[in-house]
């Protein structure tokens, strides 16, 4: 059992996230012990694979759509996970060959300057 600053500590996510998860549905209503938020070691996992995600390029309405087929079929959509992931990794091997384009055009100018007013 954890208060949010518990939490917020443990995972590295401020507070105000920790609510904003909640209010989207990306982590259940935690218990209440008075007024104070109650959480458990489960919602440390769920908390850092979040910020996982989001570290990675996730933004929360796709969490949140992963979150709302689990929901409606009772299990993690693990293929629709699969393949939101394949496709980030797709995007990111297209810009890291328009980064590799881009620096090659450098050098390339590089050396032109260089020949020209070298």
């Amino acid at each position: 059992m954890m208060y949010i600053g518990k939490l917020a500590q443990l995972t590295g996510a401020t507070p105000k996230a920790i609510r904003l998860y909640e209010s989207i549905g990306l982590i259940p209503i935690p218990l209440r012990e008075g007024k104070y938020r109650v959480y458990s070691d489960k919602d440390v996992a769920l908390v850092h694979m979040i910020r996982r995600a989001q570290a990675v390029g996730f933004n929360l309405a796709e969490l949140k759509e992963l979150v709302a087929l689990k929901a409606r079929d009772n299990r993690f959509p693990i293929e629709i996970a699969n393949e939101l992931i394949a496709t980030k990794r797709e995007k990111l091997r297209d810009d890291m060959d328009k980064i590799l384009s881009f620096d090659q055009a450098l050098i390339e100018l590089h050396e032109e300057l260089n020949r020209t007013f070298g």
